[in-house]
């Protein structure tokens, strides 16, 4: 079968998960991200070599993967398999390790934040406020942990959900999947790349923490204020893209 034809079929069989998928926008950040997942897959469909073919089980195992999905599972995991299904088709004669960072970029342009959130926000804190605590007593701060509160002088420094780095952690793994992307990499490769996304986010959002426990206690007066804040997380961002970018060079050099 076509693979043009297929997908067309796959399209319209996974309706009611862009139904759900339209009901979960709620933010111009959401609908931007989206609209760059409709318009790269609408650009593969178009710019798909028309001699492309899909074997009939290929589609067929498609489709039950979808329904498996839509029957057991929650909206989140129906969308997903939805976006996957479809970004194997696009991909067809590519090989499925190919289609990984595609699927990959795309899973991670759905609105799938409140869901990272829910699940890992306070895992992501507890390992912070560890690593943060970890980096001021090497720097002679005598800071104790309480749950996922730094405990300075009797005062309790709380870690709540935006200090999480649950944002830092999509953003990275989006970066990687898309330099994955750009470059097609290997499995091994973006898989390489996906460890350096999670150790840098992680690592990032401790130093982030670290550097605002000196802003809020005074340490450094002449920054204080919300523009410091914001500078300090610009900061974390721009060197977590370092890493992930030197990661990905590196990766070229030896990695296959």
């Amino acid at each position: 079968m076509p693979a043009r034809i297929a997908t067309v079929i796959m399209l319209a069989a996974c309706w009611d998960a862009w139904r759900l998928l339209a009901g979960r926008i709620e933010d111009a950040a959401s609908v931007a991200m989206v609209l760059v997942l409709i318009v790269g897959l609408a650009w593969r469909t178009w710019s798909m070599d028309a001699g492309r073919r899909i074997a009939a089980p290929k589609l067929a195992a498609l489709l039950a993967l979808y329904a498996a999905a839509s029957w057991t599972g929650p909206a989140l995991l129906q969308i997903g398999a939805a976006v996957v299904a479809i970004t194997i088709l696009l991909r067809a004669g590519d090989g499925w390790k190919a289609s990984l960072p595609v699927a990959g970029f795309a899973l991670l342009s759905l609105p799938i934040l409140p869901t990272l959130d829910f699940l890992l926000a306070y895992p992501l804190r507890r390992v912070s406020v560890l690593i943060t605590a970890t980096l001021l007593r090497m720097n002679g701060m005598a800071v104790g942990v309480e749950g996922v509160a730094l405990d300075w002088h009797g005062q309790r420094l709380l870690f709540d959900g935006p200090c999480s780095g649950v944002k830092m952690l999509w953003a990275a793994l989006l970066l990687a999947s898309l330099v994955a992307l750009v470059q097609g990499a290997t499995l091994a490769r973006y898989l390489r790349l996906l460890g350096i996304a999670v150790v840098a986010a992680v690592a990032g959002n401790a130093l982030r923490a670290a550097s605002l426990f000196y802003l809020e206690n005074g340490f450094v007066a002449s920054l204080e204020g919300g523009i410091a804040h914001e500078a300090v997380g610009v900061v974390a961002f721009l060197m977590l893209t370092i890493a992930i970018l030197a990661g990905a060079r590196n990766a070229d050099r030896g990695f296959a």
